[in-house]
């Protein structure tokens, strides 16, 4: 007489946090997130080559420059790490990097907005104690913003749209996890967050040299620190792709001294363009299917 054979598993699947059906977050560490950034830093050099080519003899000619290569520096900053984070831990998803909304997602809003604030009082205070009260950013002017309202309006759309995607994905996205969750095996929970944090601001400054005055670099390390901790505590990168958006249209109306409507005009047809790239992100991904996984969860690396 044969023994039935249980067809029960042996132990439940991995909970599906976040209600994709894809299953839990990949994860990997200092090493794969370093040679990652490296990567695409390096690859970037490739991007100015469009700007060099339309040249900078008029003020035309330095926009369009400019918005091509942001296009396409932006887009290095999300296929490099998708790349070489795919090939060392596997096919990266959006979950993965945190473009999914978590539960209670109307609260993402309110954090933003506290996070704004927080960083508009602290750059304030910087910016009196560096004597930086009478200096002004240069990169609108230095991106051809100012020869026209029209490349005003497209570069507008480049540091709003482009920027918070790119240096999201990639600063927070992919080298913050990795140097938290590896700093984390030597130290307590809130000493890796706040060291990965600190360690990514700089980062973040330096990624900045030359585009922007030193002065305002150390304010930059602290909008890349303040960004961490908003990654950490709301676990979307929607939410600092939101504020990132926030702020560079606020820079963008002060430098080109538009007014009110003008800037808010701006900052709703880039979080309208950057939604719709999203929703397009999303249905591709479903299209693709649950990626292939053994065990859930890959080790950091």
């Amino acid at each position: 007489m044969s023994t039935p054979v249980s067809t029960t598993p042996s132990s439940p699947p991995a909970p599906d946090r976040d209600g994709d059906g894809f299953g839990p977050r990949l994860s990997w560490g200092a090493g794969t997130a370093l040679l990652a950034f490296i990567a695409t830093l390096g690859a970037t050099i490739v991007t100015s080559i469009p700007a060099i080519a339309i040249g900078d003899d008029t003020g035309t000619a330095k926009a369009t420059g400019s918005v091509v290569g942001s296009i396409l520096q932006n887009a290095v900053f999300v296929g490099m790490p998708l790349l070489i984070v795919g090939m060392m831990v596997g096919g990266l998803r959006r979950r993965d990097v945190g473009l999914v909304l978590p539960p209670k997602a109307w609260r993402i809003p309110l954090f933003v907005a506290v996070a704004l604030v927080l960083y508009l009082l602290i750059s304030a205070g910087l910016g009196e104690l560096l004597n930086a009260g009478g200096q002004e950013d240069e990169l609108p002017d230095k991106l051809g913003a100012k020869e026209s309202l029209l490349a005003g309006i497209a570069v507008g759309l480049a540091v709003t749209v482009c920027a918070p995607i790119g240096e999201e994905f990639l600063l927070r996205g992919i080298l913050y996890p990795g140097l938290r969750d590896s700093l984390a095996r030597i130290a307590p929970v809130w000493v890796a967050i706040a060291l990965a944090a600190i360690l990514d601001g700089l980062l973040f400054g330096a990624l900045h040299l030359g585009g922007t005055k030193a002065i305002f670099l150390p304010v930059l390390m602290v909008f890349g620190v303040i960004l961490c901790l908003l990654y950490q505590l709301t676990r979307t990168l929607y939410a600092n792709i939101l504020l990132h958006c926030t702020n560079n249209s606020i820079a963008i109306t002060v430098a080109l001294d538009w007014s009110f409507l003008g800037g808010l005009a701006l900052w709703a047809a880039a979080v309208s363009i950057i939604t719709l790239l999203a929703l397009a992100a999303r249905r591709f991904e479903l299209r693709l299917g649950p990626p292939k996984r053994v065990g859930g969860v890959t080790p950091a690396r």
